[in-house]
């Protein structure tokens, strides 16, 4: 039995060190191939900056010497559109997820507000670029390329669907008879949502907030159309740096370093609310 027990303790850690080996090795590649010099990284696999190779930080010299300016205004950019379509979204969606969860629906095909949320997410199902086409078209003709409230509307429109149908569990979760309750005691329906269900569903909006955010963070698609020299963001400002002479490895990996901070300060930031969060959403 105590064997028993040993074994699966062993197999245990064993799993756990292989998760982080999958999950850290990328990040610890992108922080050293930052410090390694052209020849460096074509010559050969080197894992231990000076040891196996000459410490260079050619990489980092151009982010903070000519690259300087570039690189603050993708971060900025790149950090501004995330969060506020992030926060827009999550104001926009948990109103929609809660009327889903409390309501019931009928128009025209959908039936019920399962049909209703399905045509909200099949939103996503359609291939970007389908979307991306006329949505330039439309932005273009109104004035909204190349502006930052363009590119917020743009990620809003494309975070509502997920944040909708994960939150609408959530508040499918928590008991309508405390809703009742405050009904009683003379609370509105909009006061009902904002002081009991909202304060309720806290990890739920914690995790839909984290998961808009990188996602907004990582877009590239539409960041690529919808954004010239003032709007740049980070995923483009890298992607411009597969040149066609050669990849600059060094500095693409000295910012996609910098480009991983933002998400981990917003994660440890709504660390506390997280617990279980990721976890429930669109379990049925």
């Amino acid at each position: 039995m105590e064997r028993r027990k040993l074994g699966a303790l062993i197999g245990r850690y064993i799993l756990i060190l292989i998760f982080l080996l999958w999950t850290l090795f990328p990040i610890y590649w992108m922080i050293i191939t930052s410090l390694k010099s052209p020849k460096d990284i074509y010559s050969g696999f080197y894992f231990f900056p000076g040891i196996d190779y000459h410490v260079s930080y050619i990489g980092w010299k151009w982010i903070f010497g000519p690259g300087l300016r570039n690189s603050l205004l993708a971060l900025r950019n790149s950090f501004l559109f995330a969060f506020c379509s992030s926060l827009f979204g999550l104001v926009i969606g948990s109103l929609a997820a809660y009327g889903l969860a409390r309501y019931k629906y009928k128009f025209l095909w959908m039936k019920t507000s399962e049909d209703v949320l399905f045509f909200v997410v099949s939103q996503r199902m359609m291939p970007p670029i389908v979307s991306i086409l006329g949505l330039y078209y439309l932005f273009r003709t109104i004035g909204l390329l190349d502006t930052a409230m363009g590119m917020i509307i743009l990620y809003t429109w494309m975070n509502v669907p997920l944040i909708v149908f994960l939150l609408k569990d959530f508040f499918v979760s928590i008991p309508v008879e405390i809703e009742q309750a405050a009904a009683v005691d003379g609370y509105t329906r909009l006061q009902q949502f904002f002081k009991i269900v909202l304060p309720s569903a806290k990890s739920g909006l914690a995790a839909v907030f984290l998961l808009s955010f990188v996602f907004a963070w990582n877009e590239f698609l539409g960041a690529l159309f919808f954004t010239m020299q003032r709007t740049q963001t980070l995923s483009v400002l890298i992607a411009g740096m597969n040149t066609q002479q050669e990849p600059l490895w060094w500095t693409i990996s000295a910012i996609g370093t910098i480009a991983i901070i933002p998400p981990v300060i917003v994660t440890i930031a709504l660390n506390k609310y997280l617990a279980g969060g990721l976890f429930f959403g669109g379990a049925r």
